[in-house]
């Protein structure tokens, strides 16, 4: 279908043109561009005599994870409002001048992101980095190490920018899982041992590649000594515990439902009013799921994803990559094109990648190659707003440190390379149909590797 072509073709150039700046984030939104293009797509199709079928582009929503992000993103918004997060950051700085000393809390500090798992790493970034400064800052003045700083800085921030997709308060994992409908939280646990290894890999590569030293005379610290209210402490404990619950319990309680209790408590407690949570919820990241939803619902209406899959079958017969090596390009596809948010590209294209696991489960008569196709392109996606030059959290870390522009994305794209095929691999030994969870032994013995290789 020619139609088809045309938004396939013209999906692809306004990502190329956002990635290489030649539509200017100040002025025009990815999320705004998306949408235009959409409308766009539209127009071309009345053209064409194509109405658009409204109840088929709302097909591909499904509400569960939708409002379990929203829910996700209010919780995250309460935590924030109440100092939770500046709580967990205060705990870290104490244990560094604890007995547990400087390389257990740098351990702790970069894989924080994870084990909190927000629904988006934007959330918890902001009050970690200071920690992250303050142990730079006291690994130069014991050691004279002038890599560590930087190291310690995008081993969080890799940690923080993929921690939205094993997130199981609405990250991208349970997105797809909702539309590939797999089995909820059957995504997170391989995601989160991934990301361990990303951190340690883009960590490795700043020291012994990249060479990312600071300048020790343009080194900043922000906030060391911001007192936390009691009511932040009790709140993180809250949220913990109540996490713990909806992980290890897993209550009949729609999670919305638990994750709105978890708000009214810590409001409670923290004596919170409508305003300051909504001053704290993160608006972007659903601005952009929601712009996601919407094209992938017009690229789906117009045949885009036909198309696409058409293509990629051509890839695949009449080239020497084969199947696998369309599936590693598409896995990768939002590595490639990095924008600020991962939920744009992800949401967008999780169809399309769903069909060509369908295709290569066939293929290969493995049923689970199809769950293996999608976490790793999720984990990609999630991953890919760290490294990206249009306001990647990378972005944050360099101008903190004083670096030149874009010196961390490299070392960021070589953490989640490596990383997503460990993904992947982690997930061809479960079922995501039915839920299964990693063994209690690989999830500490992976941890415990790369805590080693990072101490």
């Amino acid at each position: 279908m020619l139609i088809g072509k045309f938004a396939l073709i013209i999906f692809f150039l306004v990502l190329i043109a956002t990635v290489k700046g030649w539509i200017s984030q100040r002025y025009l939104t990815i999320q705004t561009s998306l949408l235009l293009t959409g409308a766009l797509i539209i127009i071309v199709g009345l053209l064409f005599g194509i109405y658009p079928d409204l109840d088929k582009i709302a097909s591909l929503t499904n509400l569960h994870p939708i409002t379990a992000t929203i829910a996700g993103f209010i919780t995250a918004g309460a935590l924030k409002a109440a100092s939770g997060f500046d709580a967990a950051g205060d705990l870290l700085k104490k244990a560094t001048k604890s007995h547990l000393g400087l390389p257990f809390s740098t351990i702790l500090l970069v894989n924080m992101p994870s084990i909190l798992a927000m629904p988006c790493g934007r959330i918890i970034v902001s009050a970690l980095i200071p920690v992250a400064l303050l142990l730079g800052y006291s690994v130069i003045q014991k050691e004279n190490d002038l890599l560590m700083p930087s190291m310690i800085m995008f081993g969080l921030i890799v940690n923080a920018a993929a921690s939205c997709g094993p997130s199981l308060i609405g990250g991208i994992g349970t997105l797809g899982e909702g539309m590939g409908r797999f089995a909820p939280g059957s995504f997170s646990d391989a995601q989160q041992l991934g990301i361990v290894v990303a951190t340690v890999i883009t960590m490795a590569m700043i020291k012994y590649f990249f060479k990312l030293e600071v300048n020790p005379s343009h080194f900043r610290i922000i906030d060391s000594d911001k007192k936390v209210p009691p009511a932040g402490y009790l709140a993180l404990g809250i949220f913990l515990f109540g996490l713990a619950i909806i992980v290890l319990i897993q209550p009949k309680v729609p999670l919305q439902v638990m994750l709105l209790s978890i708000t009214v408590l810590i409001m409670l407690i923290a004596k919170l009013k409508i305003k300051d949570l909504l001053r704290e919820i993160l608006i972007h990241p659903l601005t952009a799921m929601i712009a996601g939803f919407i094209m992938a619902g017009i690229l789906n209406e117009y045949g885009a994803f036909s198309e696409l899959m058409k293509l990629l079958n051509l890839i695949a017969d009449y080239t020497p990559i084969g199947y696998v090596g369309v599936a590693i390009i598409v896995i990768y596809l939002p590595i490639i094109f990095p924008l600020p948010c991962g939920r744009i590209i992800a949401i967008s294209l999780i169809p399309a990648v769903l069909m060509l696991g369908a295709k290569l489960s066939a293929i290969s008569g493995n049923p689970q190659t199809q769950a293996v196709v999608t976490i790793g392109f999720i984990l990609s996606g999630a991953a890919s707003c760290g490294p990206s030059p249009l306001g990647g959290i990378g972005c944050i870390g360099e101008g903190n440190l004083r670096l030149k522009e874009f010196s961390s994305g490299k070392p960021q794209v070589f953490g989640i390379f490596l990383c997503v095929p460990v993904t992947c691999l982690l997930m061809s030994q479960l079922n995501a149909y039915t839920g299964e969870h990693i063994s209690v032994l690989t999830m500490l013995s992976i941890p415990l590797c790369t805590g080693m290789a990072t101490n």
